[in-house]
């Protein structure tokens, strides 16, 4: 089941230039989450909340639990008890949508 989740204010630059990086470079992206959605399956999407809007989607790819990546646009270390790797980059049709802390199923 597809999952939402919000890019918050303080990331938004970074969001962008990863944007870019996945789009010019092919990279694959990951999100981390403090916990795992039971629902959540290889093949799924998660949908990214950015100013009220869902702006963009990714299609999961990989679930790792209790793990760190490195993140080649901020060099930045994200840990978490789940770390979604993701690729398929794609703008989303403007839905509002308020922002959130967690994730929440897609319906």
């Amino acid at each position: 089941m597809d999952i939402i989740v919000t890019i918050p204010k303080t990331e938004y630059k970074n969001d962008e230039k990863e944007d870019k990086n996945i789009l010019v470079n092919g990279h694959n992206a990951f999100w981390t989450l403090s916990r795992t959605p039971k629902s959540l399956n290889i093949g799924d999407r998660v949908y990214f909340v950015k100013n009220n809007r869902i702006d963009s989607s990714m299609r999961v790819i990989d679930i790792q639990e209790n793990s760190s990546m490195l993140c080649e646009t901020t060099n930045r270390i994200w840990s978490g008890r789940c770390q979604l790797l993701l690729d398929d980059l794609r703008s989303e049709e403007t839905q509002y949508m308020k922002g959130f802390q967690g994730f929440r199923y897609m319906r």
